[in-house]
């Protein structure tokens, strides 16, 4: 299966919760997963904004730059507004030979702040179908670009459940899909393999993460914050949670993806520790990879 494997820097350090490694430097991220043997690695808030600065050190650690999380604001934005906010940022990885484009609609979730779950947004079938023909004017211009752009369901966002993502993705045009993500679908309540089978034509990129059940469950019964469940330790690496990831591997071999399988497992470094845990998972993955089905 032609696919690489790569690593977020968020288990090093969380760019939304400063007191989870925020004194860890990028070097330090950098060096631990090029000696894991990560192909490359997705983008976070440490990373230099300059283009040529950021070619600089991917180039100096010898490692591909997988793509990254963009900041969406559609929902109140105009078409015109974003389209010029992604195109600062594809020039910045156009120069870093990188095409991927990980979207997720910032302007009105609740991921960051202190509320649970269960007060996340909702988007009537209206909004949704609205919503869903601005970000199809977007993915086409992006699309022209030569980019590839996966919208990100996420936990507290817009579109968070399997029956938000499925009416989102009936709304927007053919050729535009997801970035899918097994974690968040697994803490939404969602099997991701199901999830995965169902979009798979659709699917861009593919974050991995697994999920503590009982603190999935203690966090959902006490209606935590998206943040809270984070430092809880709802999310590991895969093949240290409740999702099987063998199974996963295992049909997309017989799909045709050919693309980025990303470590996104946001953690309390001072818990998990982050080389430790993404080398095991790393490990574990190459195995499947190789096994024959």
């Amino acid at each position: 299966m032609q696919v690489k494997l790569g690593i977020a820097p968020i288990a090093w350090s969380n760019d939304d919760l400063i007191e989870l490694g925020g004194e860890t430097s990028l070097d330090v991220f950098l060096r631990d997963a090029k000696e894991i043997g990560f192909r490359g690695v997705e983008l976070g808030n440490k990373f230099p904004k300059d283009k040529k600065e950021l070619k600089k050190v991917l180039d100096d650690y010898d490692l591909e730059l997988a793509g990254g999380w963009f900041s969406g604001n559609l929902l109140i934005n105009s078409i015109e507004r974003e389209q010029e906010n992604l195109l600062r940022e594809m020039e910045r990885r156009a120069y870093c030979n990188c095409y991927n484009i990980v979207y997720a609609e910032c302007s009105n979730t609740i991921q960051s702040k202190a509320l649970g779950l269960s007060k996340k947004p909702i988007l009537t079938q209206e909004q949704v179908k609205d919503y869903a023909e601005k970000y199809s004017k977007i993915h086409d211009f992006v699309s022209k670009q030569g980019f590839n752009m996966g919208f990100h369901h996420h936990m507290g966002a817009i579109f968070q459940y399997a029956f938000e993502v499925d009416l989102f993705m009936q709304y927007i045009s053919a050729d535009a899909g997801l970035t899918f993500d097994t974690g968040h679908f697994c803490f939404a309540g969602a099997n991701p393999l199901v999830e995965l089978k169902k979009h798979m034509s659709r699917v861009k990129h593919i974050h991995l993460k697994d999920v503590r059940e009982h603190v999935k469950q203690e966090m959902l019964k006490e209606d935590r914050s998206f943040l809270e469940s984070v430092i809880a330790g709802v999310y590991t690496t895969p093949g240290d949670g409740m999702i099987d990831f063998k199974e996963i591997i295992d049909f997309l071999k017989t799909t045709d993806y050919k693309g980025w399988l990303v470590i996104e497992a946001e953690q309390d470094p001072k818990k998990a520790d982050p080389y430790m845990y993404s080398k095991k998972a790393y490990g574990l993955l190459q195995d499947f990879l190789k096994e024959t089905t």
